[in-house]
């Protein structure tokens, strides 16, 4: 009796050793099951996350294509501040590309770990392949939309700077147009004044004769044939008084009760009335009623005192 208790012993410790190798393997795969199940509820819970951040990634992008659809502007100002517009959008759009950029990583290694765990879902799998290429398509989207609006930001700069340099040009051509306005003026004012200046001497024959204003023409032999005055050949305006035709129409003459007499080529028909005699000489002032008329024959006036 005492032999067959040894002999079952070795049979019960192999029975025990048995069982507790088979608890222990029963124990792993809980915990397996337990960590497999934890990184599923992950991984769907990062592919919500990421099918969310898709959703509002396409409506970010749609206000982005709405935002640069404007023409370019003409106008400097307005080219400067559509630049300064689609700037942003393209600083939004980077930002979106940087935002896909992280997403992919996530997928990526959420997809990796996935890949290494005992017991694979590929339900799972394939939905994290479907986020990956849809970010993939928005990244490419959202490429060429960075790659246009650059484009047409460098495009604006060199407008920009074609309006500038069109600026300076009309600023320059402004300032030689002033510049030659001012010239243009300037000599018409001159020419004006030259135009209306004229000239008059008023005084005895002697005195216009030895100022060398007058001299005499003609000849005269005994009773027979005679001599007049007449304005010299070469007038010095320095010996005239220098007046404005439009504006001095009136010259004062030394005496008013004695008679004056034009020498000069003017004309006293163009004179007031009331200042000239029937025989044609002038008392009083010379009043000049026709300006153009009366110095039209010349620049020079003499008045003789009778």
């Amino acid at each position: 009796m005492r032999r067959f208790a040894w002999l079952l012993l070795p049979v019960a410790l192999a029975a025990g050793s048995t069982g507790c190798a088979d608890r222990e393997k029963l124990n792993a795969a809980l915990a397996e099951a337990k960590q497999t199940a934890a990184e599923k509820d992950s991984l769907l819970n990062e592919v919500l996350e990421t099918t969310k951040f898709v959703n509002d990634l396409n409506a970010e992008l749609a206000q982005v294509k709405s935002v640069g659809v404007a023409p370019v502007p003409a106008s400097e100002k307005a080219a400067s501040g559509a630049t300064q517009d689609r700037t942003a959008v393209l600083g939004k759009i980077k930002e979106v590309i940087g935002r896909l950029n992280e997403s992919e990583q996530r997928l990526d290694a959420a997809t990796a770990r996935l890949k290494k765990s005992s017991s694979r879902n590929q339900r799972l799998l394939a939905q994290l392949e479907s986020a990956k290429q849809t970010i993939a398509d928005l990244k490419a989207a959202a490429e060429r939309q960075e790659q246009e609006y650059t484009a047409t930001i460098e495009q604006q700069k060199l407008e920009i700077a074609s309006l500038n340099s069109k600026v300076d040009t009309v600023s320059a051509e402004n300032q030689q147009l002033t510049v030659a306005k001012a010239a243009l003026t300037d000599t018409v004012s001159q020419l004006t004044t030259y135009k209306n200046t004229v000239y008059y001497a008023v005084g005895t024959k002697k005195e216009l004769m030895d100022k060398g204003l007058l001299t005499k023409e003609g000849s005269k032999f005994l009773f027979f044939g005679g001599t007049h005055l007449v304005p010299a050949r070469n007038l010095d305006p320095a010996s005239f008084t220098r007046i404005d035709k439009t504006h001095d129409l009136t010259i004062a003459l030394p005496h008013e009760d004695k008679n004056y007499k034009i020498v000069s080529r003017q004309s006293p028909e163009y004179l007031a009335a009331n200042s000239v005699t029937k025989d044609g000489k002038v008392h009083g002032s010379l009043q000049i009623e026709s300006p153009e008329e009366f110095w039209a024959p010349s620049k020079f006036l003499i008045v003789v005192e009778d």
